[in-house]
């Protein structure tokens, strides 16, 4: 299975406890925009990928790297 913290067009974040820092992909952060939506959230928990702590990227911060939306045509 292909890691949803690695894609060509990336988020960088950093853990603010072991300073660690990582990239969500384009697919990850529209998966995570869905259920943030849903749930109503103003943030999404991540998990770091050395210490394993959760860690709280805003919404908002998100919203700036999400993929385009894209026209979807019927024909």
């Amino acid at each position: 299975a292909k890691s949803v913290f690695f894609g060509s067009e990336t988020m960088h974040v950093r853990c603010s406890y072991c300073h660690q820092s990582f990239n969500l992909s384009r697919e990850f952060i529209a998966q995570a925009l869905v259920e943030a939506a849903a749930k109503k959230q103003r943030y999404h928990v991540v998990e770091c990928i050395n210490c394993r702590k959760q860690i709280k990227v805003p919404v908002a911060q998100m919203k700036r790297f999400a993929p385009a939306e894209t026209p979807e045509t019927d024909r």
